[in-house]
C-alpha cells in the first residue's frame, strides 16, 4: 500500500512539473523561430554601411566592435523585386571578433572583412541601379501606352509585309548599283533619275491640257444628237418599245413600256417629274382611287418580273403590257 502511494505521489509531482514546464518551452520555441524581418535593398545598404564605418574607424572602440558584433545575426535577407536573398554574415562576425582582440586594426581578417563590405556595398548599388531602371523603363513604357491608347494613334499601324518586301528590293538595286557605280555616282544618278521622272509627268500632264483646250475650241457647235423633242418623251419609249417587239426583243418592249408610261403620266402632270423614284414610289403616288392605278399596277408588276428578275418575256407579256399603255393613254399605232 505504502508503495502504491509513493508511486501516485511521484506520479502527480511529475505531472505537475510537466504542466509549468511546457508552455515556457512552447514560448521559447515560437520565439526562435520567428523569422527576422527582411531588409530592403536601401536598409540591405545602410547596414553594410553602419559596418564599415565601425570598422574604419581610427583607433577602433572594442567595445562598440563587441556590441556591433552581438547585434549582428547569423544572416541577412534582404527583399528585392527580383526576389529575396539570403547573405551569410559568418565571415563578418569573424573580422569583428578579430577587431575586439589587441591591435586587430592591423589584422588580415579585419582588412578582409572592410574589402568584403566594400564589395557588398557595390554589388548592392548596381543592382539598386539596376531596379531603378527597370522602374522608370516600365513607367516610359505605360505612359507610352496612355498615349497610344488615345483616339488619335487609333489605327496606325507599321509596315506591311509589301513594304517590307519591296524596301527590301529596293535596297538589293542600290547595292548592285554601288558596286557598279560607286556610291557617290548612285546617288548623283538617283537624283537625276528621279528629276526626269518629274519633268516627263509635268510634261505629260501639260500636254494633255493643251490637247483638251485645243480640242474644245475647235468645236463651234453643240451636240444635240439623240435628244428627244420636247413633249414627246413617251412617244420615243412607245417607237422603242414596238420595234423591240418587231424584233422579238419582249424583255426590252417591256422595259420601254413602261418608261413611256410613267414618261406620259409625267406630262400630263399625274405624276411629278423624277426619275430617280423607284416603280413602287411610282404606284404610290398615284394612289388606288386614281383610274390609272390598275393599269400602271399590273404594267408595274410585270415590268418587275421581266426586268429586275430576270424572267423570261414572252408574245403575251407585251400584249398585255400594250393593252395596258392604251388604258394609260398610249394607243399601239
Amino acid at each position: 500500500m505504502r508503495r502504491r502511494a509513493l508511486q501516485r505521489r511521484l506520479l502527480v509531482l511529475l505531472l505537475v512539473c510537466a504542466f509549468f514546464a511546457s508552455p515556457a518551452a512552447v514560448f521559447s520555441q515560437s520565439a526562435n523561430s520567428a523569422e527576422p524581418q527582411p531588409f530592403t535593398l536601401a536598409q540591405y545598404i545602410q547596414e553594410l554601411d553602419r559596418c564599415s564605418a565601425e570598422l574604419n574607424r581610427t583607433p577602433l572602440d572594442p567595445k562598440a566592435v563587441h556590441e556591433l558584433r552581438a547585434s549582428l545575426p547569423a544572416s541577412w535577407t534582404v527583399a528585392t523585386d527580383r526576389g529575396r536573398y539570403t547573405i551569410d554574415m559568418a565571415w563578418l562576425s569573424s573580422g569583428l571578433a578579430s577587431a575586439e582582440e589587441p591591435g586587430g586594426a592591423t589584422n588580415e581578417a579585419v582588412r578582409v572583412a572592410r574589402e568584403r563590405l566594400a564589395t557588398y556595398r557595390e554589388d548592392a548599388k548596381s543592382l539598386e541601379q539596376d531596379l531603378q531602371r527597370q522602374r522608370d523603363l516600365a513607367q516610359s513604357r505605360a505612359k507610352l501606352n496612355s498615349i497610344l491608347g488615345t483616339r488619335e494613334f487609333q489605327g496606325q499601324q507599321g509596315p506591311t509585309w509589301l513594304d517590307i518586301e519591296r524596301q527590301k528590293l529596293r535596297d538589293w538595286i542600290y547595292r548592285q548599283l554601288e558596286k557598279i557605280f560607286g556610291r557617290a555616282r548612285v546617288k548623283s544618278i538617283g537624283n537625276l533619275v528621279a528629276w526626269t521622272l518629274v519633268a516627263v509627268a509635268c510634261g505629260l500632264l501639260l500636254f494633255w491640257t493643251l490637247r483638251f483646250l485645243l480640242r474644245a475650241g475647235q468645236r463651234t457647235d453643240m451636240d444635240l444628237s439623240g435628244a428627244a423633242p420636247v413633249g414627246h418623251d413617251w412617244r420615243r419609249w412607245l417607237r422603242q418599245a414596238r420595234e423591240a417587239a418587231k424584233r422579238g426583243e419582249y424583255r426590252a418592249a417591256i422595259h420601254a413600256a413602261y418608261w413611256a408610261a410613267i414618261v406620259r403620266m409625267e406630262e400630263t402632270r399625274s405624276l411629278p417629274e423624277d426619275r430617280s423614284r423607284t416603280p413602287r414610289e411610282s404606284l404610290r403616288l398615284i394612289g388606288r382611287g386614281s383610274p390609272a392605278y390598275a393599269p400602271l399596277s399590273q404594267l408595274t408588276r410585270r415590268f418587275e418580273l421581266v426586268w429586275y428578275g430576270y424572267r423570261d418575256a414572252t408574245a403575251a407579256d407585251w400584249d398585255d403590257a400594250a393593252q395596258q399603255l392604251e388604258m394609260l393613254g398610249c394607243p399601239r399605232s
